[in-house]
């Protein structure tokens, strides 16, 4: 442990705890308080959404007439882009400003503190940590806990080469390292305690079974149309049970080396008219019922060749769905096709959800057994959908 407080880090705590994220004074908040977040974010990337997709402007601490925006932005409670197809921003954004897909962040301190906090840590956990990202939350948990309790894992090398690097430059050596987070670290296991900061569609039954009796896992279980945080209990028979959180927060999703194939269906479909507004989807506690009945599809906003948009659903069987987000005469332009009817299902869950008083996920839990999983309303004896 460095025990060196940052001057900035420091009204970052309080801000923190201002907030009431945790306790002043207590043994998290002083881990904050010790950890320099600027110590492992030298470079960021802010985005804004245009016509012609997110846009990038690198930030660097080294750039003098950007070191005042640099900090502003560090010590604040801010998610920030520090990789970009895969690359580090710097190297990513050479001209300082350009256009791709996020591959990793350094998530805003208020979520890490609350999942942190929720954790439940004491001086002897032993702790996983499904994602390094910058290495700044393993600093902190190198902090509360001693590095040598203290594992992370990342499926990117140079995420975890950077992280490394700038963990030991701060005086920690927690183990770091190149991983698929779906199969756990079992070298280090077993733990106490699981964090993921990515999201996964179901729980890696590796991490029951690396995971001690009563221990927890923390994790996002999201896919392409909704999710929440899951907090599980593993128990003694290598079945964990557990809720979804109340506040809701969401990662990005889990990378592997064997990603799931999807095909495509030659299939003209079958049109229709449906009364569901597709602009539910994007509401936060319909998305999650929404999940549980695509299971595997992905959910995106898309523009047709006339530039009218419209929802669209494809499943990684083939099955697919396009649906108007402009109303006609009361109803919303369908087409469906492929081994299922995607917006069918969705319709279906909808009735339900409406007709059980449109809860949020709340309400739902998760069972895990060696072969199988599935998410749950209200009880483990109620309702459930399989969790694949």
């Amino acid at each position: 442990m460095t025990g060196a407080a940052h001057p900035s880090a420091s009204v970052l705590t309080d801000q923190l705890a201002q907030a009431g994220v945790f306790a002043s004074g207590s043994p998290l908040s002083e881990a904050f308080r010790r950890v320099d977040r600027g110590a492992f974010v030298p470079a960021f990337a802010l985005n804004e959404h245009t016509p012609q997709g997110t846009r990038y402007r690198l930030v660097r601490r080294d750039v003098a007439a950007q070191r005042e925006e640099w900090a502003s932005h560090v010590y604040a409670d801010e998610t920030l882009v520090i990789e970009v197809e895969g690359e580090s921003v710097a190297r990513a954004l050479p001209e300082g400003a350009g256009t791709g897909r996020w591959t990793s962040s350094s998530t805003m301190p208020s979520l890490m503190a609350r999942m942190l906090d929720e954790l439940g840590l004491d001086d002897n956990s032993r702790v996983l940590e499904i994602g390094v990202g910058s290495g700044y939350n393993a600093a902190i948990l190198s902090e509360r806990v001693g590095s040598e309790r203290v594992t992370s894992i990342d499926i990117s090398p140079r995420l975890v080469s950077d992280a490394t690097e700038r963990l030991a430059r701060a005086g920690y050596h927690p183990v770091v390292a190149e991983y698929d987070g779906h199969k756990g670290y079992p070298d280090r296991a077993p733990y106490d305690r699981i964090i993921s900061t990515t999201a996964f569609t179901h729980v890696p039954s590796a991490w029951i079974d690396q995971v001690a009796p009563g221990g927890l896992v923390l994790v996002n279980i999201a896919g392409g149309t909704g999710g929440a945080m899951l907090k599980l209990r593993v128990g003694d028979d290598g079945r964990a049970q557990g809720r979804f959180l109340p506040e809701w927060a969401g990662f990005m999703p889990a990378r592997s080396h064997t990603p799931r194939a999807r095909v495509t269906v030659d299939d003209e479909g079958e049109s229709g008219v449906s009364t569901l507004d597709p602009s539910l989807v994007s509401e936060p506690a319909f998305a999650f019922v929404a999940q549980l009945a695509t299971v595997d599809a992905h959910t995106v906003l898309r523009v047709a060749d006339d530039g009218t948009e419209f929802l669209a659903l494809e499943g990684a069987d083939g099955a697919w769905a396009e649906v108007d987000t402009e109303p006609v005469d009361g109803g919303f332009a369908v087409s469906q096709g492929g081994p299922r009817r995607l917006w069918s299902a969705l319709e279906a869950t909808h009735a339900w959800w409406v007709a059980n008083g449109e809860p949020d996920w709340s309400h739902f839990g998760v069972t895990v057994h060696a072969e199988d999983q599935w998410v749950w309303f209200q009880n483990p004896d109620g309702p459930r959908w399989p969790l694949t």
